[in-house]
């Protein structure tokens, strides 16, 4: 028999709903992932591979009858929405295998600044895939940043990244980083080099290797390396998916150069 999770509270903005199935209390400092279906899938799988390996509590999920497919997520029995929330100690993930329509973005990063602003949420990292057209030749593969605020900033001084210094972002991530830099949320995008149109658990291993350096927490990618193939098949369809929502959102743009920097 499915079963449906107890609502702690729900609450609709817009046209979108947000669920709690129990009180989510963060320790300080408090960091958020948010993940959504981009280049290589790269933040896809490193937000899961966190939830998983860190073993946090789903606490949430966000749904809309309008911008989201007509969904359900069954996990275990249980019908859950399109869009978890995970939390455990500092830590809180935001996942999502699916691209809301590009309208339903900008109101749903709206939404989600709002709600981190009310959680308390100190810091929040954004994990993606930089697409380069020789990812097949390249072993060692490089992360950059993009901070939106000096104390941002500060969490990157000894970790494994290069600044991001010129160049075009496109998709789901550059509407959040817009919206959270307007906010003022302590933002941090990490760009790894990917595949554009492959699912690449490998880049989303050296992602996770970096976030790990920032929360201070030890994330064994190991596993994650091990079944690199198994992910790559079980996630082509999910990667189908999303480059029709990219096409939309102009991702091709990444790979022109800018006239002038």
């Amino acid at each position: 028999m499915i079963r449906v999770l107890e609502v702690y509270r729900e609450e609709w903005v817009g046209d979108y709903v947000i669920l709690e199935y129990k009180p989510i209390e963060l320790q300080k400092p408090s960091y958020a992932i948010i993940s959504l279906p981009d280049t290589g899938l790269v933040g896809v799988i490193s937000a899961w591979h966190i939830v998983k390996t860190l073993q946090l509590t789903e606490v949430g999920g966000v749904d809309s009858y309008t911008y989201l497919p007509p969904i359900v997520v069954v996990s275990n029995k249980y019908l859950r929405a399109p869009i978890r929330v995970f939390s455990g100690n500092n830590l809180l993930v935001i996942y999502s295998e699916f691209m809301p329509a590009q309208h339903g973005l900008i109101q749903l990063s709206k939404i989600l600044t709002n709600y981190l602003e009310r959680k308390g949420v100190d810091y929040v990292l954004l994990p993606s895939g930089m697409p380069i057209q020789n990812r097949f030749e390249v072993e060692s593969l490089k992360t950059y940043y993009l901070a939106t605020t000096t104390k941002a900033l500060e969490l990157l001084k000894s970790v494994d990244a290069l600044p991001f210094e010129n160049g075009f972002l496109a998709g789901p991530y550059a509407l959040l980083l817009k919206e959270f830099t307007r906010a003022r949320l302590n933002t941090i995008l990490l760009l790894t080099e990917s595949f554009l149109e492959f699912p690449d658990p490998e880049a989303s291993a050296k992602n996770i290797n970096v976030i790990s350096r920032i929360i201070g927490r030890d994330i064994d990618v190991k596993e994650l390396l091990e079944q690199a193939e198994i992910i790559r098949l079980r996630a082509r369809d999910a990667m189908k998916n999303t480059l029709r929502g990219l096409a939309q959102l102009r991702k091709d743009v990444e790979y022109a150069v800018p006239l002038y920097t």
